[in-house]
């Protein structure tokens, strides 16, 4: 959620004010995708020791909470789907845990 304070100085249109967040918001999103990789292997690395969980507590993929919730958000329910959560895991090996 984008908050929109507007000061006294320069003001801008809407147009400007939409043009502004989205270049911040895709700016956003190319920093994420470039720190994605590395923090999902930091991540797995530290679950390494929760593998030993057996049946509905096996351990089965590791991510951060960003990225969960911008697929939840992208494909509301998705992360419910088991066929869906199968290709993500099949798609990203860094956050397979099984």
């Amino acid at each position: 959620m984008n908050i929109i304070i507007k000061n006294g100085k320069k003001k801008h249109s809407s147009e400007e004010v939409a043009e502004m967040l989205a270049h911040h918001n895709e700016q956003a999103a190319i920093r994420e995708k470039h720190e994605y990789k590395e923090k999902s292997r930091e991540l797995r690395k530290a679950a390494e020791g929760l593998r030993e969980g057996k049946g509905g507590f096996r351990l089965e993929s590791v991510m951060d909470a960003r990225t969960y919730f911008r697929h939840e958000q992208q494909n509301p329910g998705s992360m419910s789907d088991d066929t869906y959560r199968q290709e993500l895991l099949r798609d990203n090996p860094e956050i397979d845990c099984r």
